[in-house]
């Protein structure tokens, strides 16, 4: 049987396979790459400093509202003007948050321009306030509308969120569609011809390499949102003492209202450190947590937390009950970081404890360091949802909405940074409690030995 040989057709054909594979190993990868980029500068390039601006936004409120806070309680020019002067500084925040949302599309514009429109209104009233301050009766009546400003902010945080998190989706489909290609092609290329092996190892070096850079960048990205969410988290309860503190100065005596103004300043130099720590992680991909060491009188730090506590209490209508070791010793760590910790576990008590319920704060000396510990009388934990509580962004079905997920994960992380270990257990009665332990400092250590 006579064989038929090939027609220069079909030798044309395969050669245009072959060359139609090799141009598309070549192409394709390229032309994804490009993708690629476009959605990652998408991203830093366009979401990240409209992110930035709007946190500077948010840090010239916060100056603004102490400011006046300061003018209410001692009524000082000087805190008029230093006021003033923040107005001007967000104006400028505010310029150059327009220019970016702009490119975020239709609905972070209108967002921005709700923002735009409250906070002129909270301005307006402030000015008005300043001119009637003498008034009887209208010593804080420029706070009516600082709330919407802050719910506007809040709202267009969430819409650059959501553009970023769509922008890292769209790139992680491109990867995803890419490395599929890339492995189809290989093949293609194997079979079409030997003399193209080499040409085809080296391509799929090359698109290893792309996808393991790809892989870096968006797992950078994902720890650059989740630091986000972390410090969005954090400004909650701060905020709600700030809130709190605030309304409790209309009508108190002068000494309460000192006592109500440290408070604000106090929560708000906390806020400030999360701020600056967000903008810090921004420019650092995969960033940890940054702690101090210096010592920090326990006692102090109890007291403290319990102080900035109490108004919470009384507002929920739950029993609040203290109890502090009086010899407690100093520990070694980052004073604001251990507030942190203390009061995520605070306001996950206050959270799930019911109206007329109990949160006890014990802080006690035991061998080898200190016990925070934290017992409220709510609905306890499932056994099946323990092994997950310290997972970031997991939340039981039952507790569904009511967080981000994080503070759990938070105040492991801090505990650990201290050396420490924390742990939570169910109390027979019912509700649950967790707890954590410090090492003392090295001097201390020395002089319980010497005891």
């Amino acid at each position: 049987m006579n064989r038929r040989r090939p027609s220069r057709a079909a030798l044309i054909g395969a050669a245009s396979v072959v060359v139609a594979v090799l141009a598309a190993l070549v192409v394709l990868p390229l032309l994804l790459s490009v993708r690629i980029d476009h959605y990652r500068a998408n991203v830093e390039a366009i979401a990240q400093p409209s992110r930035d601006d709007l946190n500077r936004v948010n840090n010239d409120l916060g100056h603004e509202i102490a400011s006046l806070s300061r003018y209410a309680i001692t009524r000082d020019a000087k805190f008029i003007d230093g006021y003033r002067r923040e107005v001007a500084m967000q104006q400028r925040s505010m310029s150059a948050l327009a220019a970016h949302v702009r490119v975020l599309g239709e609905g972070a514009s209108e967002r921005f321009a709700d923002l735009q429109t409250k906070n002129d209104a909270w301005h307006s009233a402030v000015e008005s306030w300043l001119t009637n301050s003498r008034v009887a009766g209208n010593q804080m009546a420029y706070e009516a509308d600082y709330p919407s400003v802050v719910e506007a902010v809040a709202v267009l945080d969430e819409s650059i969120t959501a553009y970023q998190t769509a922008q890292r989706n769209e790139m992680a489909q491109v990867i995803h569609l890419h490395t599929r290609l890339a492995g189809i092609l290989v093949l293609l290329a194997l079979a079409a011809a030997a003399t193209v092996v080499w040409l085809v190892l080296r391509l799929r070096t090359l698109t290893d390499v792309l996808e393991k850079e790809s892989d870096r960048r968006l797992a950078a990205l994902r720890s650059r949102d989740e630091v986000l969410g972390i410090v969005s988290h954090d400004l909650r309860s701060p905020l709600t003492t700030i809130m709190l503190s605030t309304q409790l100065l209309e009508g108190s005596p002068a000494e309460e209202q000192r006592e109500h103004v440290e408070t604000i300043l106090s929560t708000t130099r906390r806020m400030q450190r999360l701020i600056q720590d967000l903008l810090d992680v921004t420019r650092i991909e995969n960033a940890a947590l940054s702690i101090k060491h210096e010592a920090v009188d326990a006692a102090e730090l109890a007291n403290e937390v319990i102080a900035s506590h109490a108004p919470i209490a009384a507002q929920k209508h739950i029993v609040f009950q203290p109890s502090i070791d009086s010899s407690l010793p100093r520990v070694n760590g980052d004073r604001d970081r251990l507030l942190q910790a203390l009061g995520n576990l605070l306001g996950n008590a206050f959270k799930f404890t019911p109206e007329s319920g109990t949160v006890r704060f014990v802080a006690q000396r035991f061998d080898g360091g200190v016990r925070f510990s934290v017992i409220d009388s709510g609905p306890g934990i499932p056994d099946s949802d323990l092994p997950h509580l310290f997972e970031p962004f997991w939340q039981s079905k039952k507790t569904a909405h009511l967080g981000a997920g994080l503070g759990l994960k938070i105040t492991r992380a801090i505990v650990e940074a201290h050396g420490g270990s924390i742990h939570v257990t169910n109390e027979p009665g019912g509700g649950a409690c967790f707890a954590f332990d410090l090492p003392l400092m090295a001097d201390d250590r020395v002089r319980r030995r010497d005891e």
